[in-house]
C-alpha cells in the first residue's frame, strides 16, 4: 500500500494531540525527575516515536489489531493509563541507559525501543480492558 504523505501527517497530528493530552500525568511528574538532560531526550524521544508509531498502526499502514478510535470516551481512562505509563516507563529506561553509558544515543535506543513495544501491544492491552468492562457490566446488570 502506498502512503499517502498528507494523510499520514494527518495522522500524525492527531495521535500527538492525543498522546499528549492523555499522558499528561506522566509529564507532570517527569517535570521533576533529575537528570534534566537524559530524562528530557528521553520523553521527546517517547512522545515522537509513540505519536509516529500510533499514526502508523491506527491508519492502517501496519495492521496489528483494531486500535480504538481517537475520541472514543469508553477507552479514555485506560488510554490514559496505558500513555502515561508508556512515556514514563520510556523516559525513566532512556535516561538510565543515557546515564549509565554516558551515550545520548543509548537513551534514544531504549526509549524508542520501549514505545514501540507499548504502541504495538496497544490493540491487545485495549481489547483485554474492553473485554474486562463488559464482563463487569454483565455482571453488574
Amino acid at each position: 500500500m502506498a502512503v499517502d504523505f498528507e494523510e499520514w501527517l494527518d495522522s500524525v497530528f492527531f495521535a500527538g494531540l492525543e498522546i499528549s493530552v492523555l499522558s499528561i500525568p506522566a509529564l507532570v511528574a517527569l517535570l521533576y525527575a533529575t537528570p534534566r538532560g537524559p530524562v528530557s531526550l528521553a520523553a521527546l524521544t517517547a512522545i515522537a516515536v509513540s505519536t509516529c508509531a500510533a499514526a502508523t498502526l491506527r491508519g492502517g499502514w501496519v495492521e496489528l489489531g483494531d486500535w480504538p478510535r481517537p475520541g472514543d470516551p469508553y477507552t479514555v481512562p485506560a488510554r490514559s493509563a496505558y500513555y502515561s505509563a508508556t512515556i514514563a516507563v520510556a523516559s525513566y529506561l532512556g535516561a538510565a541507559a543515557h546515564v549509565a553509558l554516558g551515550v545520548p544515543a543509548a537513551g534514544i535506543a531504549v526509549s524508542t525501543g520501549v514505545s514501540l513495544a507499548a504502541m504495538v501491544a496497544l490493540p491487545r492491552a485495549i481489547g483485554g480492558f474492553r473485554s474486562l468492562a463488559n464482563r463487569l457490566r454483565s455482571e453488574t446488570f
